[in-house]
């Protein structure tokens, strides 16, 4: 009895490949993904993407250029134009972090002067301008101690601690230690931290949060509530309405309309304690906030809906749900927020809806940019009604297979 109990169970799993699939060649694939972008996030293989302006023009703003490109943490990408344009482009994404060389780094602007370096990050990114500011203060100390040299020397001498011929001895010294690949000194006042202009978001980076989890618990919700699309095949109410004359079409617009509204709700309740907890105002815009939630939900309704009028059976459904919103979710930035991620998975999440909800709902909490939400807005619509389309179709198929 025993052995015959393994055998039906063996032989049922072998009959459903889908599921078969599933169980077995899922998980490494996760492990992959997970294993990735974990390696990213802390740090063993973070490529941040940082865009240079080097308004200085001169030798040593030059030199640290090149030795910033060769920092195997960064992706760089030289910048022309003007502080506002990398400003613009930080917060809108294009960068994580801008880096402006606004001065010769070796020159000595005393103790009042502004910084000749300027790290500009986001608020929904405190993290990045930090591990870059600390990146190029580490850059400068081991690969161009000399421009270090000529600053701490300065402050040396309003001291009124060191004669003419002992500075040019010292900076002799060190510029012989250049040449040998010096260990490097500490130093200060060459690195300034300031965020991009107009990319105040309410709640910073917790905000970023709240957009995460909204992205999974859609999908979860949707998925779970489309499965009453399995139980009515399988109880028979398809074959009676299939014999109507509207067919199976007004029974999938009704779930999705329900399921669109039960999104939202979710989403209000998920932004409303952060708000009440960390002060994350979704007002701040709230009628970009309030598309944004109805197309983030409508996209998340309609794949819940596509993926269970796929599906043969409920086991096939869950399994789907678990894996598939897994994996959409950690390559997505549900999990780890994009910045921190390799490259390719960058890339790669622009493939998941994950990613264009987090987008969406974190420029919808800025005051202006309604504008810039076109994009965001567009693919979501894009995603609720190509799924929504094919799901209609695929349930009809099935029903006359």
């Amino acid at each position: 009895m025993i052995l015959a109990a393994v055998r039906v169970m063996a032989l049922q799993v072998r009959r459903d490949i889908p599921t078969l699939v599933m169980t077995f060649a899922l998980p490494p694939v996760i492990f992959v993904l997970l294993a990735a972008i974990f390696a990213g996030a802390t740090g063993t293989e973070l490529r941040l993407h940082v865009g240079i302006l080097d308004r200085s023009h001169s030798s040593a703003g030059q030199r640290l250029v090149q030795a910033l490109q060769q920092q195997p943490t960064f992706r760089t990408s030289i910048v022309t134009g003007n502080e506002a344009g990398l400003d613009t482009a930080v917060r809108d994404g294009g960068y994580t972090v801008g880096l402006l060389i606004r001065a010769d780094p070796a020159a000595d602007t005393g103790t009042t002067g502004a910084a000749p370096l300027l790290v500009i990050g986001s608020s929904s990114r405190p993290a990045a301008a930090a591990i870059v500011a600390g990146q190029v203060l580490q850059t400068l100390n081991e690969k161009l101690p000399d421009v270090a040299l000529s600053r701490i020397i300065g402050d040396v001498e309003r001291a009124g601690r060191l004669e003419n011929d002992e500075r040019k001895f010292l900076e002799s010294a060190f510029s012989d230690e250049v040449g040998k690949g010096g260990g490097g000194f500490a130093f200060s006042r060459l690195v300034e931290q300031r965020n991009a202009a107009n990319d105040a978001i309410s709640g910073g980076p917790i905000a970023y949060y709240a957009g995460a989890v909204s992205a999974i618990f859609l999908l979860f919700a949707a998925m779970q509530g489309a499965a009453t699309l399995l139980d009515e095949r399988n109880g028979g109410i398809f074959a009676r309405l299939q014999a109507g004359p509207y067919g199976l079409t007004p029974l999938l617009i009704g779930k999705f309309i329900f399921l669109t509204a039960q999104g939202a709700l979710q989403v209000a309740a998920i932004y409303a304690t952060a708000f009440l907890v960390y002060r994350v105002d979704m007002l701040a815009n709230p009628g970009a906030w309030l598309i944004t939630t109805a197309l983030a939900s409508a996209a998340a309704a309609a794949l819940g809906l596509l993926v269970n009028a796929c599906c043969a059976t409920r086991q096939q459904a869950q399994l789907i749900m678990s894996f598939g919103v897994l994996i959409v979710s950690a390559i997505g930035g549900s999990m780890v927020p994009l910045y921190l991620m390799p490259p390719w998975l960058q890339n790669l999440s622009w493939l998941t809806p994950n990613a264009w909800m987090i987008a969406a709902f974190q420029v919808s909490l800025r005051t202006w940019a309604t504008s810039g939400l076109l994009l965001q807005w567009t693919v979501l619509l894009a995603i609720a009604v190509a799924a929504l389309t094919l799901a209609i179709a695929s349930i009809g198929r099935r029903e006359i297979e």
